[in-house]
Formats: C-alpha cells, structure tokens, sequence
C-alpha cells in the first residue's frame, strides 16, 4: 500500500501522461455526467518499461500477466492507427467490460474484446454491450490473431 492521497495519485498521473509514459483512456457512455464520474484506464506507452518497473521479463506465453500485455499492445497500435479521442473502453458498474470502443465517425464504429486464448472467449458475456451499442460491432482479439486486425 503506497498510502497517496487522491490528489497526489492525480498529480503523478499528470506528470507521467505529460512525459507519455503512460496513456489514460475514457470510458464510453452515451451520458456524459457518468463518463465524466467513471475512472480512466492506464496504459503504458512503452511496455519495456512497465516489464522494468515489475521486473518481469520472461516470454509472454509463461507471464501471468499475458491478457494485461497483449492489452496494452493492442492499446498501443490502435493509438498509431486512430486519434486518442476515438479510442474509448466501456464498463458498468455490475462489472460488464469491453476493453476498446473505437469511434470512427458519429455513425458508429467498432467495439474490440482482447483475450490472450481464445478459448477464453463467450460472446454471451457481451449482450449487454451489443445490445445497448449496436451501431459497435464487436470483434474478438487474441494473441494469435491479433496481427491480422492490426
């Protein structure tokens, strides 16, 4: 426990985005009041880094934290391919998460789940968001097929 108040976490979040260490992104909603409440996911812009500050340098089929690498990844190549502002996330407060909510234009976009297996993959899980966003077609990621999106 690093035992920061909220304004100092707030200040280093600053200063790391400031120096692109790190990247922040906004939820999606469609009202604003709660995109504005809800927090912000935090990506690092280099992930040699991140492996430094953990001390974590096996391959990513033997990490642990394999999902949370290929997501950054994938964060990471879509900021290259689209503006910071199109790249969105979406999450409820019952726990129901797509990781990228991609806005190409104000008729819609597309929506990306990233799994490291894709055995680990049920679309079921994501009726929620389909059904609410259907102008975001979902599409699934995975470590094998993550090349041929990106």
């Amino acid at each position: 426990m690093l035992k920061l108040t909220h304004a100092l976490t707030d200040e280093y979040l600053y200063v790391l985005q400031k120096c692109f260490h790190i990247g922040l992104l906004k939820p999606y909603f469609n009202n604003l009041r709660k995109e504005l409440i809800k927090m912000p996911k935090v990506y690092f812009n280099d992930l040699g880094l991140r492996n430094v500050l953990i001390s974590y340098f096996a391959p990513i089929e033997q990490r642990a934290d394999k999902a949370a690498l290929l997501e950054n990844y994938v964060y990471r190549r879509f900021t290259e391919l689209f503006a910071r502002e199109q790249i969105r996330f979406w999450r409820t407060s019952e726990g129901h998460e797509v990781d990228f909510v991609l806005e190409e234009n104000t008729f819609g976009g597309f929506a990306v789940e990233v799994k490291f297996n894709p055995s680990e993959i049920n679309t079921s899980r994501y009726n929620k968001f389909t059904t609410a966003y259907p102008v975001f077609p979902l599409r699934f990621l995975s470590w094998r097929e993550q090349m041929l999106l990106l």
